[in-house]
């Protein structure tokens, strides 16, 4: 009598994140014939791939410009106040980019163990047997993410002249004041 067992376990790459191959196999012939051929094959493989590509640009450009005018009170006999108004820029900008590739590869390419058990027994004279066990896995992941923000905020306020000239009696004068304002609020997020 002859017996052969053979034990086949492998665990697949764990480290990149990636679920492997995990199998199990108990083979088991015996009481063989004396012309009996008996084969017996197990194969298990895993490949995987991953990759993540994140390119993320952000470009934030406030210019501003704020002037008030000229007065003039000049060649009055009795002049009043005079003044201009006042210039003011405000700016507020918010960018937020936010990229995840934490989710990329969980669990991805898992072959579930197969816990095969075959057994052959008693076989009779010329008998051919045969056995075999394959576990192939390959995954492949490719993330590519390209974010561009760009923000442009041009501004300017200026405030009007003021001019008392050539006057007996000459009155207040002021120009209004001159305001810009802009908020600017940019989210992105992405998640692999």
């Amino acid at each position: 009598m002859k017996v052969t067992i053979l034990r086949y376990a492998a665990i697949g790459m764990a480290s990149l994140g990636l679920a492997g191959v995990a199998a199990a196999s108990t083979v088991t012939l015996g009481n063989t014939g004396p012309s009996s051929s008996n084969t017996t094959k197990i194969s298990s493989g895993t490949t995987n791939s991953l990759t993540n590509d994140n390119s993320v640009g952000a470009a934030n450009l406030n210019a501003q410009g704020a002037g008030s005018g000229n007065v003039d009170t000049s060649k009055n006999t009795n002049a009043g106040t005079a003044a201009s108004g006042s210039a003011t820029n405000g700016n507020a900008t918010t960018t937020n980019v936010v990229v995840s590739n934490a989710g990329s590869g969980m669990g991805a390419g898992s072959v579930a163990a197969d816990n095969s058990v075959v057994s052959i027994g008693s076989t009779g004279p010329d008998s051919n047997n045969h056995v075999t066990i394959d576990n192939t896995s390959k995954t492949t992941v490719k993330n590519t993410n390209n974010v561009e923000v760009m923000n442009f905020n041009l501004q300017e306020a200026q405030s009007g002249n003021v001019k008392v000239k050539d006057n007996t009696n000459a009155g207040s004068a002021t120009s209004g004041n001159a305001l810009n304002s802009s908020t600017t609020n940019t989210s992105v997020n992405l998640s692999n």
